[in-house]
């Protein structure tokens, strides 16, 4: 809605402008942070600076407008199933968080779309839009002194504070539990663990970005597909999951907020497997909690080194990455620091990292598909049994 109209431009105007100065504008919504982005040639970055104070400060939300915005988020809503792995998180998410706003989809609860009001649209922008819950990024060929000056004539008339009080502010708290999402329409089944993790300020954060590249991304056709065993690969996630012939996608997710944090895997694969996917996401962080192998620990970080000298990517992710950074933790985070604090973890730290988070923990199942193996199993007491796995052996039930 911030860029279908100002009190000084139309939509019609806005898109225009853009337009002819040859633009390219985007935005994003997550649970904790949404930004526009507008991408220019160099010595554009004035109007650009202007275009974004206007549509932040003079937003005007015509209700035929708000109408059609509904129409389109129902369009979405309506897809979304196609897009299965984003699908699963979302519902993986609300399994971990169903007492708090950030188990709530993304996107928003269908239904609930449909009863926003313009009211209601001004309300929001009052309480969350203010000077000190914004950042304004710019990255490139830029004079940093003129844009400090173009960012207060274009935002000036926002306000430092407000006086509104915001709502759904209490703490995130993870909770446990189950989740079978059953379709036997489906082919395949999707399945995602969660693990209660650290949120973006905690100081095991770099230690989980270190396991994230651990377990890694499993592709069948890249890792299992060909001569190479994936035994002989280095990495015991793609050695379970290359044991199992149907599992064509595993993912490894951690999503650290500002006061919570999930991590876990995501897993793809013939129904057949449902039953070891679920097992595969218990296993190895359990057993990492007794038992982690040096070379796991070197691979991962040489892999994050190969990641950050290998950032190419485009100015509009750089920006999203530093607004982020400035939102959760107040400060620009450069990659020579993150690879600094990298280097410094082994295999005895990472072990005992695992065995506060992961020894006797408790996770969240959630499963979407043709899921009958795993709903019809029992209750979560028997899931959680299951992943005890330094006390009994008992979670290698899921993989028989």
């Amino acid at each position: 809605m911030l860029t279908r109209g100002t009190s000084s431009r139309s939509k019609a105007d806005f898109a225009t402008e853009v337009e002819q100065m040859g633009a390219k504008m985007g935005g994003s919504t997550d649970r904790e942070l949404s930004s526009l982005t507008m991408s220019s040639l160099k010595g554009d970055s004035s109007k650009v600076v202007e275009l974004l104070g206007d549509c932040f400060s003079n937003a005007h939300f015509d209700s035929a407008e708000v109408e059609l915005t509904k129409q389109e988020l129902s369009a979405m809503h309506e897809g979304s199933f196609k897009n299965l792995m984003e699908q699963t998180i979302e519902q993986g998410h609300y399994n971990s968080y169903r007492d708090h706003m950030m188990g709530q989809p993304i996107k928003g609860d269908r239904d609930m779309v449909q009863s926003l009001t313009v009211e209601g649209l001004h309300n929001y922008r009052a309480v969350n839009y203010f000077g000190d819950n914004m950042i304004v990024v710019g990255t490139g060929n830029i004079d940093h002194e003129k844009f400090v000056a173009d960012v207060n004539q274009a935002f000036g008339t926002i306000g430092k504070d407000t006086q509104a009080t915001r709502p759904n502010g209490e703490e995130n708290i993870f909770g446990p539990g189950l989740m079978f999402i059953r379709d036997d329409e489906m082919v395949n089944s999707n399945n995602i663990v969660y693990y209660d993790a650290p949120s973006v300020k905690h100081p095991d954060y770099y230690g989980f970005l270190l396991l994230k590249h651990m377990f890694g991304s499993y592709r069948i056709d890249k890792h299992a597909e060909h001569l190479n065993d994936t035994k002989k690969q280095y990495n015991s996630m793609h050695s379970l999951l290359g044991d199992l012939v149907d599992v064509t996608i595993g993912e490894a997710l951690f999503h650290s907020y500002s006061d919570s944090g999930l991590f876990g895997n995501y897993f793809f694969g013939n129904e057949v497997f449902t039953r070891q996917m679920n097992y595969c996401g218990v296993c190895l962080p359990t057993i990492y909690s007794h038992y982690m192998n040096d070379v796991e620990v070197i691979r991962s970080r040489n892999h994050i080194y190969n990641t950050l000298m290998n950032n190419t990517e485009c100015q509009t992710t750089t920006n999203s990455e530093i607004g982020l950074q400035m939102v959760q933790q107040g400060r620009r985070v450069p990659r020579s620091e993150v690879a600094k604090r990298i280097s410094h973890f082994d295999a005895y730290h990472m072990k005992h990292m695992c065995n506060d988070w992961f020894y006797d923990a408790e996770p969240t199942f959630t499963n979407w598909g043709p899921v009958e193996t795993t709903a019809s199993a029992g209750s979560y007491k028997y899931y959680k049994v299951n992943t005890m796995s330094t006390v009994a052996n008992m979670h290698h039930t899921l993989f028989q």
